[in-house]
């Protein structure tokens, strides 16, 4: 298996730093997490997405988005967080990509999504993402990004709510 394209452990994105998620913060993470969409919605606990964080999964790399504060007060507030399996249908998978309410709506999101698809585009031709067809916020930013619809999925998480396969083209295949 070839190295993961986030085998990171701390990167500056303008004025925030996208570094390894400890075990400390995993749980206040999970908190935040369980209490917006679309985990609210699907009923994940904050134990379960706590678990999920700390996975020791060798393809699996969850990274935690902080302000690039000197202010020892406010430093280090979580922005959001990300975890990108590796490898996955000839490309990477993000699983999970939340960008906190306090800080929607300012181009991290986007910005880190960049940052994101450059990195793993060295390793493979594509990056995909499941979104809930719900997640309407969701669907509209990864469509401006790019991606595109392949697919829906019946009830996968939860009884009466589908998931939406999508994926984004990062090169063209040379074959």
């Amino acid at each position: 298996m070839s190295s993961h394209p986030l085998n990171i452990e701390f990167h500056t994105l303008g004025n925030f730093q996208i570094r390894t998620l400890d075990e400390s913060e995993s749980e206040k993470i999970a908190q935040q997490l369980c209490c917006i969409d679309p985990w609210r919605t699907l009923g994940y606990s904050s134990a379960r997405l706590r678990n999920y964080l700390l996975s020791t999964d060798p393809c699996l790399r969850c990274r935690i988005i902080v302000t690039n504060s000197t202010d020892i007060a406010n430093s280090q507030r979580a922005a959001g967080v990300f975890c990108v399996r590796f490898p996955w249908l000839l490309g990477a998978y993000l699983e999970l990509f939340a960008i906190f309410p306090d800080y929607q709506k300012l181009g991290l999101g986007s910005e880190v999504l960049a940052w994101m698809e450059q990195r793993v585009a060295a390793d493979t031709r594509n990056l995909w993402l499941m979104v809930s067809s719900f997640n309407n916020p969701a669907m509209a930013f990864y469509g401006k990004q790019g991606y595109q619809i392949i697919g829906k999925i019946d009830n996968l998480i939860k009884e009466g709510y589908d998931e939406m396969l999508l994926r984004k083209r990062l090169s063209t295949p040379t074959f």
